[in-house]
This record gives C-alpha cells, sequence and structure tokens, in this order.
C-alpha cells in the first residue's frame, strides 16, 4: 500500500516552504497551481488514518495466519498420533529424546524445524526443549523462522 499520495508529498513540501522557506521543488509548484494550496493538517490526518488502518489490516492478517497454523499444528498431531499409534505424551517423548541426543549446536536446528515442519507453538517447544519461553522465541526469531502460534 503506497501512502505517499502526489497530495501528500505536497502538502509535505508546502509545510517546510512555510516553516523553513525551503524552495518549492517544480514539481510542487505545478501541482499547487492545479489544485490550490495544499491543506497540510488534512493530508497529515489522511495518512494517519491510512497508517492505521494498514496496522489494523496486518494485526488481523496476524491473527488469521496464528489461527490457521494452529488448526494445521492439530491436523499434524492427530495425523502424528494415528500414524505411529501412539499417546501425545509418548511422541512428545520422543521428540525430547532426539533434541537431549544432539550435539548443541544441532539442537537450535532441529528447535527449528519442529516448529516449521510441525508448526509446534512455543508452549510445546518448551515441553520438548526445556528452554524458557523466551530463549525459544529468540531462536526461531534469530533465524527468521517463524515465532509462535500467536505470531509474537
Amino acid at each position: 500500500m503506497n501512502l505517499l499520495t502526489r497530495s501528500l508529498l505536497a502538502a509535505v513540501d508546502w509545510d517546510e516552504y512555510q516553516r523553513d522557506g525551503h524552495e518549492l521543488p517544480p514539481s510542487t509548484v505545478e501541482w499547487i497551481e492545479k489544485n490550490g494550496k495544499p491543506n497540510v493538517n488534512f493530508e497529515f490526518m489522511v495518512l494517519q488514518k491510512a497508517v492505521e488502518r494498514s496496522e489494523r489490516v496486518r494485526r488481523s492478517e496476524e491473527r488469521i495466519r496464528a489461527i490457521q497454523d494452529r488448526h494445521a499444528y492439530e491436523q499434524k498431531r492427530k495425523q502424528m498420533m494415528r500414524d505411529k499409534g501412539m499417546s501425545w505424551n509418548e511422541i512428545r517423548a520422543e521428540f525430547r529424546k532426539k533434541y537431549q541426543s544432539l550435539p548443541r549446536e544441532r539442537q537450535k536446528t532441529f528447535l527449528v524445524f519442529l516448529n516449521r515442519e510441525y508448526l509446534f507453538p512455543t508452549a510445546e517447544l518448551e515441553v520438548i526443549t526445556g528452554l524458557k519461553d523466551y530463549q525459544i522465541k529468540y531462536i526461531l526469531y534469530k533465524d527468521g523462522g517463524a515465532i509462535d502460534d500467536e505470531g509474537n
């Protein structure tokens, strides 16, 4: 979404001209001749509303993605229990053993794998790895992967 409209740019130039005496660029002079002096306060208000709307849309999309990820995780979890014929606690214990058997540098890779491949939320990763919430989020954030099921 491009928030920089021609009228907003003219308003910025006009505001700088009024406050600091900066010379107006030819494109702004041309715009003012066609449209009149820009209403600086109105243009900034329009920009502020557009930014707020964009932020609401982004948060809404994150919530939708979090719900979709949670459903996908639950489906994968059910499928693993069905395929292995094991309870979730037994499967989780298997992942814990695998995690603990790896060298330290590969443990982080395994944690990222569990988050990306199986969409494990942070709470599950805490149980499997024994790490704290903030440690897991740091590893996932540093790697550029998904953070958790809430988009944090």
